[in-house]
C-alpha cells in the first residue's frame, strides 16, 4: 500500500488499470452420504400402519447413489476404464474403497435403469426416412459375435450378436419393420428386407475402386471421377438434382460401367472380381444412384460406420467381453450416450437423469 519510489501512502489512490488473472481448478471432494428417513404411523382410531415413501431411486438400505453409478458407467463404459482400474481411480481421488465386483454391479445396475430407453430410441430409427446400418465383429467368451447398429444423424441403436447374417437382424427387430431407405455396404442381408427401399455407399466402392486401379483397370479411375464429381454437383445444389441433371449422370454411369464391361470380358484370365463389380454396379443401378434425385440420401455410409467405431476401440484398448451380458451392457449404454451426444446434450447431467428414473424423450426435449 506505499509507493516503492518514494514510499508516500497509496491505499487512498485510485487504480488506473487493473490487471487480471484466472485459477481454473476443482474444489476438494469427497463421498457424501444422504440419510433419507421415513415415518411410521398406526392410526389411533383403526390401527392401520401407515408409512411416507422413499425417492423411487432408493431401494436399499445402503446403496450407492445415481451420481456415482453414473460415473462407474461412464468411466467403464465410455472411457474404457477396466474395473481394477476404476478402482484404484476412484479410491485415489474420493479416498473410498469400492471392490471390483460392487462396480460390476453398480454398472449392471446402471444398464437395467438404461436399457428401457432403448425402445425411444428403436421407435425414432423406425420413423426415420433414412436408416443406416452395418455391422463389425467382436470376440464373446472367445468366441467370434457381431455388433449390429443401425442409426441417423439423431440416434444409435447398437446390439451384440452370435450371428451376422439375417438371423441376428431379425431377432434385435428394427430392420424387419422399417419401410424407409435403407444405407448400406451391400451386405447380402440387407437387401432381403423389401419392405425398405435401398442406398448403396459410396464410400465403400470408392475403396474397391482403389485396389482395382493399382491393378491397372482405367475404367475404375473414370468411375472414381464420376463418383466424386456426382457428389460435388450434389454438395453444390445443397441437396437432390433435377431430374433432368440426374438423367445426364445417370447416362454418363451407364456409358462407364458398359465400356467396362466390355473390356473385362474380352481379357484373358477372365478378371472376375473387377467383373463381378462392375455387373453388381449395373444390377443395382438404382440403389446406388438414389442420391442424386432423393434429398434425404447421403452419398455414403459413413454415419454407421462412426458409430461402429467406438466398439473396436473398445476391443483394442480393454480387450474382448467375457460374457454377452457384458456386451449388452455396453452397446445400451453406448447407444444411450452416442444419442445424447448427437442432441449436444451434457452427457454426464443427462445419465445421472436416466439414473433417477427420467426418460430418454424428456431429458433430450429439455433445452
Amino acid at each position: 500500500h506505499t509507493c516503492q519510489g518514494c514510499g508516500a501512502s497509496l491505499r487512498e489512490v485510485k487504480p488506473f488499470k487493473v490487471d487480471v488473472r484466472q485459477v481454473f481448478d476443482l474444489p476438494p471432494v469427497t463421498i457424501e452420504v444422504t440419510q433419507h428417513e421415513r415415518e411410521v404411523k398406526s392410526c389411533p382410531h383403526c390401527r392401520c400402519v401407515q408409512q411416507a415413501e422413499f425417492p423411487s431411486h432408493v431401494t436399499n438400505h445402503v446403496q450407492y447413489g445415481p451420481r456415482l453409478t453414473a460415473l462407474a458407467v461412464y468411466l467403464h463404459h465410455i472411457q474404457l476404464i477396466p474395473y481394477k482400474r476404476l478402482s484404484d481411480t476412484i479410491e485415489a481421488l474420493y479416498q473410498h474403497s469400492i471392490s471390483t465386483g460392487t462396480l460390476a454391479n453398480m454398472v449392471k445396475r446402471g444398464r437395467e435403469a438404461l436399457e428401457s430407453n432403448m425402445d425411444i430410441i428403436e421407435d425414432a430409427l423406425l420413423e426415420s426416412n433414412i436408416l443406416h446400418v452395418d455391422e463389425t465383429s467382436l470376440r464373446i467368451n472367445g468366441k467370434l459375435a457381431w455388433v449390429h447398429v443401425a442409426c441417423t444423424s439423431r440416434y444409435t441403436y447398437l446390439a451384440p450378436h452370435a450371428s451376422r447374417g439375417k438371423k441376428a437382424t431379425d431377432d434385435i427387430g428394427i430392420l424387419p419393420r422399417y419401410e424407409g431407405t435403407m444405407m448400406h455396404d451391400a451386405f447380402g442381408t440387407y437387401p432381403k428386407y423389401t419392405h425398405a427401399t435401398h442406398a448403396l455407399c459410396h464410400a465403400h466402392h470408392l475403396r474397391e475402386l482403389k485396389g482395382f486401379i493399382e491393378q491397372g483397370h482405367t475404367w475404375a479411375m473414370r468411375m472414381t471421377t464420376f463418383l466424386l464429381a456426382a457428389k460435388q454437383a450434389i454438395e453444390a445444389h445443397h441437396g437432390a438434382l433435377s431430374e433432368e441433371e440426374a438423367r445426364r449422370w445417370e447416362r454418363v454411369y451407364d456409358r462407364i460401367l458398359e465400356r467396362a464391361q466390355h473390356r473385362l470380358e474380352a481379357k484373358t484370365p477372365l478378371p472376375k472380381k473387377a467383373l463381378a463389380f462392375v455387373r453388381r454396379l449395373q444390377k443395382r443401378k438404382e440403389e446406388a444412384l438414389r442420391f442424386l434425385r432423393e434429398v434425404h440420401v447421403p452419398f455414403d455410409n459413413n454415419q454407421a460406420e462412426r458409430d461402429l467405431r467406438m466398439v473396436k476401440v473398445k476391443e483394442n484398448i480393454s480387450g474382448t467381453f467375457r460374457e454377452e451380458t457384458f456386451a449388452r451392457s455396453f452397446c445400451i449404454t453406448r447407444s444411450i450416450v452416442s444419442t445424447l451426444t448427437k442432441h449436444e446434450k451434457n452427457v454426464w447431467d443427462s445419465l445421472c437423469l436416466l439414473l433417477t428414473g427420467e426418460t430418454l424423450d424428456r431429458v433430450l426435449s429439455t433445452t
